[in-house]
């Protein structure tokens, strides 16, 4: 018996060993998920922080997409503009070229023409009347 309790007693002390080895494993290893805990806690709070300052830096490029944005619709709108001018453009040289040159030519001379006399009957016009002011005030 006293063989027992012998056998018992040290099994029991190893088993203790055993789990004072595993108690300080324990310690060692919670110690470890705290560490874990906190640095990831400091990593998180430290990309955060970085994250913000990256979006500090992108903030005053809103407004220059804002502008280009605006500039790209107008020039939108300015290419529209170009394929209607150019559309009145090719009417205007298929009118044009409807014409040979001598009879444009004609035509130019023809309208300078007119444009004399009418400037002519106005200067008559004006005549006239300068005429009918300078008789009254004659009068």
């Amino acid at each position: 018996m006293s063989q027992s309790i012998e056998v018992l007693n040290l099994r029991t002390q190893r088993d203790f060993q055993y789990v004072l080895k595993m108690e300080t494993q324990m310690k060692g290893l919670k110690a470890k998920f705290r560490q874990i805990e906190d640095d990831r806690k400091t990593l998180m709070t430290k990309h955060f922080q970085e994250l913000k300052e990256k979006m500090d830096e992108l903030l005053p490029l809103i407004p220059v997409l804002e502008q280009y944005k605006t500039d790209a619709k107008l020039i939108t709108q300015f290419k529209e503009e170009i394929r209607n001018l150019s559309a009145v453009l090719t009417g205007i040289q298929e009118e044009i070229g409807a014409y040979d040159y001598e009879e444009l030519h004609q035509r130019v001379l023809s309208l300078e023409t007119r444009l004399r006399d009418c400037m002519k009957k106005l200067m008559d016009i004006k005549k006239r009347k300068e005429e009918k002011r300078q008789q009254k005030v004659e009068a």
